[in-house]
């Protein structure tokens, strides 16, 4: 899968997996969250990847609004590396 094609997918899951209230209230993104996007990312592309590209590229596309948790915060930074 490409990151243009991982990009599309982010785009088109993450407000429904910030919606989800079983998840939390949308304005904290959580390991919980992550985890939540990366299942169904992978149900989506028929294929499943590494969860740390996931997070490199979910850096960019986190909605202004919503906070990271702080263990989600260490692992983007990390990511970036």
């Amino acid at each position: 899968m490409s990151t243009v094609e991982l990009d599309a997918l982010i785009d088109r899951l993450l407000p429904r997996v910030l919606a989800d209230r079983d998840l939390g209230d949308g304005r904290v993104f959580t390991r919980l969250h992550l985890q939540h996007l990366w299942a169904l990312s992978c149900l989506h592309a028929g294929q499943c990847y590494d969860e740390s590209l996931l997070i490199s590229r979910l850096t960019r596309r986190l909605p202004r609004h919503v906070a990271l948790s702080h263990d989600l915060s260490s692992a983007m930074v990390a990511a970036q590396r």
